[in-house]
């Protein structure tokens, strides 16, 4: 299998989209929210992530899925931290510390990285498997952090598809990184 082939996996595998969605699925679903409530919300965070995109697709406003070009991310970005943010308000009112948390560091990651995007390239695979692997430590266990063996490979994957360069990629650890260690541990 060829180098390029590996990276593709590996690509997928740790695409933005899935860990955007999967973050805030675990802490709803390890919530103390009714079951009609947290549907509710699972389908928010859902569509929050995927709707964005269909539209600037249908709107020729996104070549695919990657937000390749930089210049076509900030309608996404703006999309999703707006939208973010409103469901962080909503969560907060219940005042779940865990999730409320989470929500949090959601929003702000998209608020920072979406500021970021007017100027400069960062790596959402980076952004958003970083912030997977700190909402697994802070939710689950410490030992969570181990995932970030995995970072290398996402980083490499990234760098060998030419999407991104590494100062791209290890911009959207440390942005992340910084965020997650503020709103979960400080």
């Amino acid at each position: 299998m060829s180098k390029k082939k590996i990276a593709r996996i590996i690509s997928e595998i740790s695409n933005g989209f899935l860990t955007m969605i999967l973050t805030p699925l675990l802490a709803i679903a390890i919530s103390s929210l009714k079951i009609e409530l947290k549907i509710i919300y699972c389908l928010a965070y859902l569509l929050t992530t995927v709707l964005p995109y269909l539209i600037l697709k249908k709107l020729g406003k996104a070549s695919d899925y990657e937000f390749t070009k930089r210049e076509e991310r900030p309608p996404y970005f703006i999309s999703i931290s707006l939208l973010f943010g409103v469901l962080f308000l909503l969560l907060r009112r219940y005042g779940i510390e865990p999730l409320t948390d989470v929500s949090l560091a959601i929003f702000l990651v998209a608020s920072i990285i979406t500021l970021i995007t007017f100027f400069w390239k960062i790596s959402g695979h980076m952004t958003y498997s970083t912030l997977l692997f700190f909402t697994l430590a802070y939710l689950f266990s410490p030992y969570f952090l181990l995932l970030f063996l995995f970072s290398p490979f996402i980083a490499w994957s990234r760098i060998e598809l030419e999407k991104h360069n590494l100062a791209q990629v290890i911009a959207g650890t440390l942005v992340t990184a910084i965020i997650c260690v503020l709103t979960y541990w400080a």
